[in-house]
């Protein structure tokens, strides 16, 4: 199958040494991390969330998405994966808990920009109180389910 990229960025359950990472390790050439705009959410599942944001106010940084850059032996494979665990169907989207898109990642380490498949949440079913989400600030997730829990958040 043709695809438009060869990159993959993840940001949760599959970052390395998380729980999802061992079904697809046996797959990954490359790692390096990463980040993308967007803002990352927490659901009470435990699962994280990026959404993408409108353009940010003139003059202010965009929020940050802070995870890792992959490619894999087998793209199709791993991509099945990830999208199994996120309840992503390429072919019908609007039955779809996160949507697979390509977007621009910028690699850590030299700084150089990529097109690389991530998973958003659709913007417009989006509700943070409803669906209990808590803000990650800082755009990290591994850092946010590490750090001690206290009342403040912003939804």
């Amino acid at each position: 199958m043709a695809h438009e990229t060869e990159y993959v960025f993840v940001y949760g359950a599959f970052l390395r040494d998380c729980v999802k990472y061992p079904q697809i390790q046996h797959l990954v050439k490359t790692w390096g991390r990463a980040e993308m705009e967007g803002k990352l959410y927490q659901i009470p599942t435990g699962a994280a969330l990026a959404i993408e944001e409108d353009a940010p106010a003139p003059g202010a940084a965009p929020a940050r998405i802070f995870g890792e850059l992959l490619t894999f032996t087998d793209l199709d494979e791993a991509l099945a994966l990830i999208d199994a665990h996120e309840d992503c169907r390429p072919d019908n989207p609007d039955n779809s808990r996160m949507h697979r898109k390509v977007k621009e990642v910028t690699v850590a380490e030299t700084g150089a920009k990529v097109k690389a498949y991530a998973w958003v949440f659709p913007k417009d079913r989006f509700k943070p109180k409803e669906m209990y989400a808590v803000h990650c600030h800082g755009g990290d997730w591994r850092k946010f389910v590490m750090m001690p829990r206290y009342d403040g958040y912003q939804h």
